[in-house]
């Protein structure tokens, strides 16, 4: 809920040069539970996408590229730690998995997450350059905003 309002109330009114747009609301997915059927994962991802979308006039962009993230992150997460790593884990979290690890896992689908996106807000590559700019820099911004929020939030924890 508060990535939802953070990023409805704040973000969505913040405009950075029409390049960078930080989107804090896929540290939802990120924190899934790892024991989470992947169908309530799609659902709930499905749920704060299209959540965000009310409030952005998406008209369902912010849903599908949520859901594709949603989809992806199984095969991420498999790809990137070893099954002796997440056995004991509930969710993934930089407190959970360390610095590096999390900003890897963080940029990879916070990359697909605004592939998608992009691309299918274009819909044309009559603008490729300038969207494929964009995609690089608000995938940038937005994991360097999830990881300052994250690491805020373990600081927290840990006092």
């Amino acid at each position: 809920m508060g990535c939802l309002l953070f990023q409805v109330l704040v973000l969505n009114n913040i405009q950075l040069t029409g390049l960078m747009n930080p989107y804090y609301y896929p540290l939802f997915v990120l924190l899934l539970p790892l024991q989470m059927p992947q169908w309530a994962c799609l659902l709930l991802s499905f749920g704060m996408g299209y959540s965000v979308g009310i409030f952005s006039n998406s008209s369902g962009l912010h849903a599908f590229s949520t859901v594709a993230m949603a989809f992806a992150r199984p095969f991420v997460i498999t790809a990137l730690f070893p099954k002796t790593e997440t056995e004991d884990v509930e969710e993934l979290s930089i407190g959970k998995t360390g610095m590096l690890n999390f900003i890897l896992y963080a940029f990879i689908l916070i990359l697909i997450h605004h592939f998608i996106f992009f691309v299918a807000e274009v819909w044309s590559f009559t603008q490729f350059y300038f969207t494929f700019i964009k995609i690089v820099l608000s995938t940038l911004m937005s994991t360097l905003l999830i990881i300052v929020g994250e690491y805020l939030f373990l600081r927290k924890t840990l006092r």
